[in-house]
């Protein structure tokens, strides 16, 4: 009889422990899930801040008409433009580097041509 009830008590704290174990694993999976939906959402938050304020800096009166007039290239009365072309690149022709003059010595007594 005693051998039945410890038996039946090990049995116990054998499933205790393993219904233990997987309820905290299952809980540090749903703690990770949960954060990294967190960050998500945050960065979601901060992204769609950034693209408010751009849409309503595209929406202020005076950027609109600042793209219209660079688009069309109109001008306000008594207004100037300047045009400034982009410079045109020189073509530089490397000049070869002269040979030393005792080399030039050296070919023309010691060697022939």
């Amino acid at each position: 009889m005693k051998i039945l009830k410890r038996f039946v008590y090990i049995i116990i704290v054998i499933f205790l422990f393993y219904s233990l174990t997987r309820n905290f694993s299952n809980y540090i999976k749903n703690v990770k899930y949960y954060n990294k939906n967190k960050e998500d959402y945050q960065k979601a938050q901060k992204n769609n801040i950034a693209l408010q304020t751009q849409l309503r800096k595209q929406q202020a009166p005076g950027e609109i008409e600042k793209t219209i007039r660079n688009q069309l290239n109109l001008l306000k009365p008594n207004e100037v433009s300047l045009i400034i072309s982009l410079p045109t690149p020189t073509p530089i022709v490397p000049t070869p580097t002269p040979v030393p003059n005792y080399l030039q010595w050296w070919k023309l007594f010691f060697q022939k041509q």
